[in-house]
């Protein structure tokens, strides 16, 4: 019976040590794949379908980024790193290269945590174009611009708070550059 099954101590109880080593051989690779997901580096808190933005990718342009191959803001961001790479997306899809250029900014901003597209939108509108600008603004003064021009425009219900607008600066400081300028 002992031979291929659960080890026991002299007393025949299950030995500990033994049990304890298979759950760590078991857990330990499950646990660094979660930690290689979930690195900063990688950061890809709020991926969306192209097709589920309706806001901020309207419906023709998510039909011809599926036809690319493009399916969700990951994959955008993925294709949309350097200017050739958003030339090169905006011949594939017949979307202008400025078009392309903003909803390649506007992924870059959805890696951040606690952000949707509405929230992206109104960053935009408020003045934000990018990651690192995000990381460079006050937080106070970027709520309070927000609730102005949420005011005007109603993009967000309800605008983000100073509390989620000092998150997302914090959050975009530490993240690293994507999209090279150009």
């Amino acid at each position: 019976m002992r031979a291929g099954l659960a080890r026991a101590n002299a007393r025949g109880r299950p030995c500990e040590r033994y049990h304890a080593g298979i759950l760590r051989n078991a857990l330990l690779p499950l646990l660094a794949l979660a930690a290689c997901l979930t690195a900063p580096g990688l950061a890809r808190a709020n991926p969306y379908n192209v097709s589920e933005v309706p806001k901020l990718i309207k419906e023709r342009e998510a039909r011809k980024l599926h036809s690319a191959g493009i399916h969700s803001t990951d994959d955008l961001l993925q294709h949309a790193v350097d200017p050739a790479q958003r030339k090169q997306l905006a011949k594939q899809t017949g979307l202008g290269a400025g078009r392309v250029a903003e909803l390649a900014r506007c992924s870059d901003l959805l890696r951040l945590s606690d952000i949707g597209p509405e929230f992206v939108m109104l960053l935009d509108a408020a003045g934000v174009k990018s990651v690192p600008d995000l990381a460079a603004k006050d937080p106070p003064a970027l709520a309070k611009k927000m609730s102005t021009v949420n005011k005007a425009r109603h993009i967000a219900n309800p605008a983000p708070s100073e509390a989620q607008v000092k998150n997302w600066v914090s959050q975009a400081g530490k993240l690293p550059a994507v999209l090279v300028k150009g």
